[in-house]
């Protein structure tokens, strides 16, 4: 576990992009899990720019986008946030992106379809991550039990199909993006504090590839 801290938000958001890009420009498959929060919004426009720029080729890499929202009349899916926001801009394929199903007859079957999806690509090289001011990983939020793998969870009056903390684990390398000051005591708690079940982000501690990206505000209670 590593942690970096920089000047701005916008600059570790750019830092957390650039360590992106060279994992994908080490490796061309590259095999990559992504949130999607609009806290990572940042990054996901300085990865944008590099690729209109054409230091980034996507052409060979796999995405598995590891939350889906419970399809719902009135709510948009996460994908149509990320197509907005990342996938258009790297000119992914359908065939490239792959997410959780958003509705199903049966959810244990469809969860470990995504789960072997994952397997059959060789595993995630690396995932990138954000981590909610409640200490959440991608909707595993702080009450209840901490699933492993895959399941429909259900997040602040949403159901999402989001992908668990093992699954999260077993990516070879993990980029965590922090910032602003709301997030200053969660990031403190998940870097500094013990291990907890009622703070999943804590469990990143774990990993021994886990480099978190931190602002000066996120990371003024770090010591």
């Amino acid at each position: 576990m590593s942690v970096l801290v920089f000047s701005d938000a916008q600059t570790a958001a750019a830092a957390a992009a650039t360590l992106l890009a060279g994992q994908l420009i080490e490796k061309p498959s590259l095999v990559l899990g992504v949130d999607s929060a609009p806290a990572l919004a940042s990054a996901f426009h300085s990865l944008s720019a590099m690729t209109a720029n054409g230091l980034l080729n996507w052409g060979k890499a796999t995405v598995f986008q590891l939350s889906e929202r419970v399809r719902e009349e009135g709510k948009a899916s996460l994908r149509s946030f990320m197509d907005e926001t990342l996938y258009g801009d790297l000119s992914l394929t359908n065939g490239q992106v792959l997410a959780p199903a958003e509705a199903s007859e049966n959810w244990a079957d469809s969860c470990h379809s995504f789960e072997d999806a994952i397997l059959q690509a060789g595993g995630m090289d690396v995932a990138l991550l954000t981590v909610g001011p409640d200490g959440s990983l991608l909707f595993n939020g702080p009450e209840g039990e901490i699933a492993p793998t895959t399941h429909v969870e259900l997040y602040q009056g949403d159901k999402i199909v989001t992908a668990g903390l093992s699954t999260l684990m077993s990516a070879k390398k993990l980029i965590v993006l922090m910032t602003g000051p709301e997030m200053a005591e969660t990031a403190r708690n998940a870097i500094r504090g013990a291990v907890n079940s009622n703070l999943p982000a804590s469990m990143l501690q774990l990993h021994a590839a886990a480099t978190f990206l931190l602002d000066e505000e996120a990371a003024s209670l770090l010591g």
